[in-house]
């Protein structure tokens, strides 16, 4: 069975992926966003740990609706756990607070084949249940998506360096620990942290990587691609769920106190 980069796919047809994080640990809120046509899904591993067999049914969800999943690791340094992530299924990975080239060399290392990696060869759901088949002409590595994030100020003071990795596909940028790092917590209208932004998203074009960013509403989102941003996540399934079931309880109750 050939292997598939569906988010390459994506992007090369429409020039931008949108996505969600899922913090739920739920196939089932996976299945709902592949429904309603979501490019890709971030399984939560940072923030909300979800076991591996349950991580592999969320795969399995997206997979049916030709929705990426990804997965974001939750320890930026633990390389064999991002190892026997991809063995299990995951289309590619997101690694935090990445801030130096040193550690986007490690990740390659880690995530890749040789000759770019240097990843042990497992026979687990990655490959099918087997050994790569193409093993030898670099799809495996071509089809595993890298994703690394920019959420400090040493992340963007070494930008440059770390844009200039091989293997390296889409630099994201966590705003709200960006900002948390440059003391503006929660202003997203300050201008340095919206200068910090410009200069992720400049050195991205120039390097040619994908350029993503997180966002909190779907008109920020919408900004965001207009301004350059090719891979965008918009809130995550919990915060989906928050705020339309807010929104439904308070029409109701405003409808009746009238």
């Amino acid at each position: 069975m050939k292997m598939r980069n569906l988010v390459k796919e994506k992007l090369e047809k429409n020039g931008h992926v949108l996505g969600a994080f899922v913090a739920s640990g739920s196939p089932t809120n996976v299945e709902i966003l592949g429904l309603n046509e979501f490019d890709f899904v971030l399984i939560d591993q940072e923030h909300a740990q979800t076991d591996m067999e349950t991580m592999v049914n969320m795969i399995r969800a997206a997979e049916l609706y030709d929705m990426a999943p990804l997965a974001r690791v939750y320890h930026p340094h633990d390389g064999p756990m991002m190892s026997r992530m991809l063995d299990v299924g995951i289309h590619g990975l997101m690694i935090p607070m990445v801030e130096t080239k040193e550690h986007a060399q490690y990740i390659i290392e880690h995530m890749k084949l040789a000759p770019l990696g240097k990843r042990g060869i497992g026979a687990g759901r990655g490959p099918r249940w087997g050994w790569y088949e193409n093993y030898n002409k670099g799809e495996v590595n071509d089809n595993i998506y890298v994703i690394m994030q920019c959420e400090t100020k040493k992340g963007v003071e070494n930008i440059e360096e770390i844009c200039q990795t091989p293997g390296l596909d889409c630099i994201f940028i966590g705003t709200a620990d960006l900002s948390q790092d440059m003391g503006c917590f929660g202003d997203n209208n300050n201008d340095d942290l919206q200068a910090a932004i410009d200069n992720v998203l400049k050195a991205c074009q120039k390097h040619s990587i994908v350029a993503g960013i997180v966002t909190g509403t779907a008109e920020e989102a919408s900004k965001r691609v207009q301004q350059g941003f090719q891979f965008v996540t918009i809130m995550n399934d919990l915060g989906f769920l928050k705020s339309q079931t807010k929104q439904q309880i308070d029409t109701v109750r405003y409808s009746l106190s009238r």
